[in-house]
């Protein structure tokens, strides 16, 4: 009689909601530049349909352009509505309107990085389903042409169980006496959630809190109150769009690669 092969264990599943709006103030509308053949959005989309840990895709907007530009590609489109704080929020109002049940794991993926890796994506979405916090994230190691020290990218440090301690734009931790070590490293934080669907209806009545204001991280909020956020490492060297001179450069990589 032959041995019973091994199971191969199912992945955790999570459905992707990617919020779109059309305001950007330094590349408007920049979700729907379309040199490509395609909307800035819809790559973002089939990246996460690439992901193993994802089962739906949906975008949630509050501008019907938005809507009319996926139809062609049969894109899930969730309308929002357009007070929206910010995009927790919007993501909120979606996983309502899409019925998702409350033990739903929902994976925000931010609408204007269309070179997300679908295993960064997943990293986030295991790291939640392995703990029992309420939200993960992902950071990823320096690459040599960053400066941790630089403003504009976030660091966040890890307790040793992997959930956060503390993100900041300031260089975190800070290896006063050069003891630290590899382990002390500063990590980049790469901007994806991935949250449980019954702490968003908790997420969006928490009252703003002086770490997020101070640093104007969103994420501060949630620590500040006191729930956990786990925090995945994961190689990503992904860029989201931002200016004309980002996403020319990004449909010069795409044309490169599809020979287009």
């Amino acid at each position: 009689m032959s041995p019973t092969p091994a199971l191969t264990p199912r992945p955790p599943r999570a459905v992707a909601i990617i919020p779109a709006r059309m305001s950007s103030t330094r590349l408007p509308g920049k979700v729907l530049a379309d040199r490509t053949g395609m909307p800035l959005v819809q790559h973002v989309v089939e990246a996460a349909s690439r992901a193993r840990t994802i089962e739906r895709v949906a975008v949630a907007t509050d501008d019907e352009r938005v809507a009319a530009a996926l139809a062609p590609f049969g894109t899930t489109v969730v309308m929002t509505s357009p007070d929206h704080p910010n995009g927790t929020s919007r993501l909120a109002e979606a996983a309502t309107r899409l019925d998702l049940p409350a033990e739903s794991l929902v994976a925000n993926v931010q609408g204007d990085e269309p070179e997300i890796d679908p295993e960064v994506i997943d990293a986030a979405v295991e790291a939640l389903a392995s703990s029992n916090a309420t939200v993960s994230t992902v950071a990823t190691p320096f690459a040599p042409d960053q400066d941790p020290r630089d403003p504009n990218l976030v660091k966040v440090v890890r307790a040793l169980d992997g959930s956060a301690m503390y993100f900041s734009r300031s260089l975190i931790p800070f290896d006063r006496d050069g003891r630290g070590g590899a382990d002390a490293a500063p990590l980049r934080h790469v901007g994806i959630y991935v949250y449980r669907r019954s702490f968003l209806e908790i997420y969006v009545d928490l009252p703003s809190t002086p770490a997020e204001r101070c640093e104007s991280l969103e994420q501060l909020r949630i620590l500040q109150h006191g729930y956990r956020i786990a925090v995945a490492v994961k190689e990503s060297s992904h860029h989201g769009i931002d200016t004309p001179e980002q996403y020319e450069a990004f449909v010069a990589r795409w044309a490169a690669r599809t020979g287009r």
